[in-house]
């Protein structure tokens, strides 16, 4: 294979080019010489403007990606700290339809909640930020999380795929963290449940 040069002579710096050996597609040149790497030619058969790819060893992860795949974990633990047998008790037992709003612990979950929403938006911001500085073109737009995490970290997952031919490893992680999750809220609230009803006049 030779090496790709510009019109002086000058080695060209990395990036794609098309395949010395005849291919079809375009093949990564590292700024020293051709890499096993080439592109799907497939995928740019039905786009005149297909983004540009990344060098296949950019790192596709970040720390803020990583946060805001783990926060929901935060609001798991304070409902394991919540009393929500003395909640539902509380609850059940008074003609003040407020009263279950003034519960300390429900006030938690409940600020936990949004604190988790409003950070992971701002997280979502800044792994933006850094996916364009580590060169991936049009990146998820880090305002979809306005919408939810889950939306911003399948977005981001198969936008990074498409530019580097991985990065789904978010969205499994998060399935993970929701499963985990549900079976702790069902557990806790069936619980709690079952500890209310036995005091409640007619169930004991």
């Amino acid at each position: 294979m030779t090496n790709p040069h510009d019109y002086a002579g000058q080695t060209q710096p990395a990036g794609w080019y098309p395949d010395p050996s005849g291919g079809q597609g375009t093949r990564w040149w590292d700024g020293q010489q051709w890499t096993q790497h080439v592109s799907d030619p497939a995928l740019q058969v039905y786009a005149s403007n297909e983004p540009r790819r990344v060098d296949p060893s950019t790192p596709i992860y970040t720390p803020w990606i990583w946060l805001i795949v783990l926060l929901p974990l935060l609001s798991l633990v304070t409902l394991l700290f919540w009393d929500m047998d003395s909640y539902l008790r509380a609850s059940m037992s008074t003609d003040d339809p407020f009263a279950q709003y003034s519960d300390p612990g429900y006030l938690v979950e409940q600020g936990t909640g949004w604190l988790i929403y409003g950070v992971s938006v701002l997280f979502a911001f800044l792994d933006r930020r850094v996916l364009l500085q580590r060169g991936f073109d049009r990146p998820f737009h880090w305002a979809w999380a306005f919408l939810g995490g889950i939306v911003y970290i399948i977005g981001r997952s198969v936008i990074v795929r498409r530019r580097s031919g991985r990065g789904l490893l978010p969205i499994w992680v998060y399935i993970a963290v929701f499963v985990v999750s549900m079976i702790v809220v069902i557990a806790k609230v069936v619980g709690a449940m079952s500890t209310a009803m036995a005091v409640m006049p007619g169930f004991s």
